[in-house]
């Protein structure tokens, strides 16, 4: 073994002890691969958590899903949303409230990092859809669990992780995975998907978030695209976490157009937009739902950040 993977090992075994997956995660998990359960079997799961579930239909009947009628049972919510996504929230739920019982992240700012996360997810997703790739869903599970790697960091060396977003912040035409590497000798991504490994997160998701910023890396074709669509997805939220206003300044939210785009292809390289068929509009629609989508889904889910 060489010496970077005992590190990201430690670094993940460290990340085992504070974070575990939720029960209600892997009881959903293990029904998914039941060939005999129902929606209702998933209801009645998600039942047992009345905070969560509170929030899953208030997600259900919010704008981000656009459904005209209302959305009155868990399990019309959970046949709306999608259970990988369900999965996904819930994971993002533990997360969020574990972090605030310890207060123990000091050197990232919470509302900064899940606001990343959700734009991240929400991207990666409505790229997906714009190039009619079937496994949407995966990516926006993908796109927000992308970055736990920071928050694992941060844990045992809170000092690099703010002196990386202060390096971020001052040098924006650098790659930020670069900055990442210069710290630490390896990239957030790289955390991420060995903890998702870790958890036995199916094999598709972790490929696709190790190999974000190599993509050419991957000889499977299907998630060499994935791959590529995160490299995207983390480069424009990359751009959105420092341009953007933050939740309580939803009113100063832009339109994008054609300039915007412009400058949102031009962070990625050139033979990845090229491959994906990228231009302005694809960018222009994409920025344009994310913007509320976001803010709505973190207002919802985790309102007091």
């Amino acid at each position: 073994m060489h010496e970077i993977d005992i590190i990201i090992n430690q670094f993940v075994l460290d990340g085992g002890k504070l974070y575990t997956l939720p029960k209600l995660y892997q009881q959903l998990e293990q029904k998914i691969y039941s060939s005999t359960a129902s929606i209702d079997e998933f209801a009645k799961i998600l039942r047992t958590d009345g905070a969560l579930s509170a929030k899953l239909l208030k997600l259900a009947n919010s704008a981000l899903y656009g459904f005209r009628s209302e959305i009155s049972t868990l399990n019309q919510a959970l046949t709306l949303i999608g259970l990988k996504e369900v999965q996904s929230l819930i994971l993002m739920d533990s997360i969020s409230r574990h972090i605030n019982q310890d207060n123990c992240c000091s050197s990232v700012e919470m509302e900064s990092f899940w606001l990343r996360s959700v734009h991240f997810g929400l991207i990666a997703k409505r790229l997906a859809k714009k190039l009619k790739h079937p496994e949407a869903d995966h990516l926006f599970i993908s796109g927000l669990m992308s970055r736990l790697g920071q928050l694992v960091c941060c844990y045992s060396h809170s000092k690099k992780v703010l002196d990386v977003l202060h390096e971020h912040i001052n040098s924006p035409n650098v790659k930020e995975h670069c900055i990442e590497k210069k710290y630490f000798n390896f990239t957030y991504n790289e955390i991420s998907a060995a903890l998702l490994e870790h958890w036995q997160i199916p094999n598709k998701i972790v490929l696709a978030i190790r190999y974000l910023h190599q993509p050419d890396t991957i000889s499977e074709e299907v998630f060499y695209k994935e791959a590529m669509i995160l490299n995207v997805a983390n480069s424009y939220s990359g751009i959105l976490e420092l341009d953007k206003p933050q939740l309580s300044d939803s009113t100063m939210l832009n339109i994008p157009d054609s300039t915007m785009a412009n400058t949102y292809i031009k962070h990625v390289e050139p033979k990845i937009n090229q491959a994906l068929s990228i231009n302005e509009s694809i960018v222009e629609d994409i920025l344009f739902e994310i913007e509320m989508d976001s803010l709505q889904m973190l207002a919802i889910l985790l309102p007091k950040i």
